[in-house]
């Protein structure tokens, strides 16, 4: 690595800076101490030594790596970077909820010129640098993160998305942001397959995979929006997903998804229940963390779902999340 790192950090959704630090806390507290901060940005001291393949990974946080310094020029970019990257990501620290104004894109794609000008990419390097601007005067922050299957491939985790004035519901950004997660955003990839969806009211994330040309069945006793609803491709169950007979559902199933609104622990219970039937190739689950009592459970609900799930799994709050993370499983 370029440095002997003294720092990590971590960029997270707004609001969820406590719980980022109380997961870091749980997870890592006899190596880190919390350092700077800022409104979605944290950064740790490290109290000892850490191995190389060393990844901080929280549920709560969108990114983590390794702390490197402030800037305000490419050149002071240059500056600090000791050794080659395999690639520069350059994204704003500040997030709104349903997604960054189309007119901030600008400043980020100008920085990145810059920077990516002046800095030979090495594409075997083990990582990859972070340049996360602030406000307007503010020194950037660099720092880098480690290239892993569960690292969002999109810089600062944020696809550039907002969320449409006519969506049925902010479900649709959240759903987007878990298929760019998963890769599964491009252009046909997911066209002709089938989804099943938990929870599927109001059809938010209903209406993103029929966009992509999937074939949806929704599982809600909610009503759905008329659009979703008289879609050609979309079957609604109106059952809770505790009655729903495997008679009923489609023979294969590509894709497992839920956004229940109920406690984390019986979503995962209802979740292998459908995917031990199914065998779905992926799977996007949405868990509620409605109050801090139930952050603690995390490590064991992710335990839980390994057992069951159809791949790897990950999980992170994404920035259409509120009071919840998305798991995924590829």
């Amino acid at each position: 690595m370029m440095l002997k790192p003294e720092f990590v950090f971590a960029t997270c959704r707004a609001g969820s800076e406590a719980s980022l630090k109380r997961e870091v806390a749980s997870r890592h507290g006899a190596l880190l101490t919390p350092a700077f901060m800022r409104p979605q940005l944290i950064t740790w001291k490290l109290r000892g030594e850490i191995r190389d393949d060393f990844v901080p990974e929280t549920a709560f946080a969108a990114v983590s790596g390794f702390s490197i310094g402030m800037a305000r020029s490419a050149a002071d970019v240059v500056n600090l970077v000791k050794d080659g990257m395999a690639d520069v990501h350059v994204y704003p620290r500040i997030v709104p909820e349903d997604g960054v104004p189309e007119d901030a894109w600008g400043r980020v794609d100008s920085v990145r010129a810059e920077i990516s000008t002046a800095l030979p990419l090495v594409r075997n390097s083990a990582f990859i640098l972070d340049v996360i601007l602030g406000e307007e005067g503010e020194p950037w922050f660099v720092g880098c993160h480690r290239r892993s299957a569960s690292a969002h491939p999109c810089p600062g985790a944020l696809p550039r998305l907002r969320l449409p004035e006519d969506a049925p519901s902010r479900a649709w950004l959240k759903m987007e942001q878990a298929l760019a997660w998963l890769q599964l955003d491009g252009p046909g990839v997911l066209a002709g397959r089938t989804a099943l969806e938990l929870g599927s009211a109001p059809g938010g994330a209903s209406w993103s995979l029929l966009q992509r040309g999937m074939r949806v069945m929704g599982v809600d006793t909610g009503i759905m929006d008329p659009r979703v609803a008289a879609h050609p491709s979309f079957r609604h169950l109106a059952l809770p997903a505790g009655d729903v007979s495997f008679r009923d559902l489609p023979r294969e199933v590509d894709l497992l998804a839920s956004d229940m609104n109920l406690h984390p622990g019986l979503v995962v219970r209802y979740a292998e229940r459908f995917v031990r039937q199914l065998n779905p190739r992926w799977m996007i689950l949405t868990l509620k963390m409605n109050d801090a009592q139930v952050e603690p459970m995390i490590p064991a609900l992710l335990q839980q779902i390994r057992r069951f799930a159809p791949g790897e799994v990950s999980a992170r709050q994404l920035h259409a999340n509120r009071r919840e993370i998305t798991v995924v499983a590829r």
